[in-house]
Order: structure tokens, then C-alpha cells, then sequence
């Protein structure tokens, strides 16, 4: 087996992934970047929500906005809801609805990497949040307001850009609600 060959592939699809989709989501980030921080300012509480294999990318934006990485500042609201210990999707998105009904409130935002998800499963968390008045940023595949899809890209490219976004969102909403960064 050529290791190489299949690293220097995925790679490849990564960078192309990311660098052909800057054009399409970034008014979207934008746009999230915005609910996010506003959320922040007025005390809110933000929900970084990830199911299967987007959990990684769900504990990597609790840990940069909750701890920061680019500079001394107080740690912001994240409330982490992903599923570690949880295997099937289906007892994941249950777990996660049964969380935003008991933690969500109006004004809060919810940020739900979704790659993995099925339009059954989106549909579900996405009425529980309008019950409970909770705006939903959708990361990877498309569901109700603001979402952020790769929709042609392969799960693996989808799942490795929404990581990225992760950070990238992170470092938005840092640079949005503490200033520019020093250089």
C-alpha cells in the first residue's frame, strides 16, 4: 500500500474543498459569526452540538472559545453537547433534543455540526430549538436558517471542512467580541 499517494489524495481534496468553498459561505459565516456574538454579548447561553463523527469538530469550538488560543481573555458561555459515549444517531439526536429542552432558552444559539445527519434527524432538533426559541447554525449540511453545506463534497472532505470551520469560527467570534488581533 502507498501511503503516500492516499495522505497526499486526501490532502488535496481537503485544500480544494476549502479554498473552492470561501467564496460560497463566507456572508454565511459572517452571518453566524454575527448570531454567535450577539448571543455572547446579551449573556446567552451557544451550543456546540455534534453527533457521530462531527463531535470532534462540536469539542474543538467548546475548547478554543471556552479556553482561547490566540491570546489572554476571559473564557466564553459554551455549553458542549456532543455525543461521546452515544453510538447510534438516532439516541444521539435524542440525547441532544432532551438537553436543549431542558438547557435552551429564548435567544439562545446552537451551533450543529452535521455532516452525518439525516433531513429526519435535522428536522427533529430543529423543532425542539423552535420550541424552546433556540437559533440553530447548521454546519455541513442544510437545515432551517442559517446553514453552512458542502452538500457535493464526500463525507471525509465534509467532515475535515467542518473542522476547519470550527476553528475559523472560533477565531471569528473571538476577534468579533475582544478586537483585532495583535500581529
Amino acid at each position: 500500500m502507498d501511503v503516500y499517494t492516499i495522505i497526499a489524495s486526501f490532502f488535496q481534496r481537503h485544500l480544494e474543498a476549502s479554498s473552492l468553498a470561501v467564496d460560497a459561505i463566507a456572508d454565511t459565516l459572517g452571518d453566524a459569526m454575527e448570531l454567535l456574538a450577539k448571543a455572547i454579548l446579551a449573556d446567552q447561553k451557544l451550543f456546540s452540538i455534534g453527533l457521530g463523527a462531527d463531535r470532534a469538530s462540536a469539542t474543538a469550538l467548546t475548547s478554543l472559545l471556552q479556553q482561547g488560543i490566540w491570546r489572554e481573555r476571559p473564557s466564553l458561555p459554551v455549553v458542549e453537547l456532543a455525543t461521546h459515549q452515544i453510538e447510534s444517531t438516532d439516541q444521539g439526536v435524542g440525547w441532544v433534543s432532551q438537553q436543549l429542552q431542558a438547557l435552551g432558552q429564548a435567544g439562545d444559539v446552537g451551533v450543529v455540526f452535521a455532516a452525518t445527519l439525516h433531513a429526519p434527524d435535522i428536522q427533529r432538533l430543529a423543532i425542539i430549538a423552535e420550541q424552546r426559541q433556540v437559533s440553530l447554525i447548521w454546519i455541513g449540511n442544510r437545515g432551517p436558517g442559517i446553514s453552512v453545506n458542502l452538500a457535493q463534497e464526500s463525507i471525509e472532505t465534509t467532515l475535515a471542512v467542518n473542522h476547519t470551520l470550527a476553528v475559523c469560527l472560533a477565531r471569528l467570534i473571538d476577534t468579533h467580541t475582544f478586537g483585532p488581533m495583535e500581529t
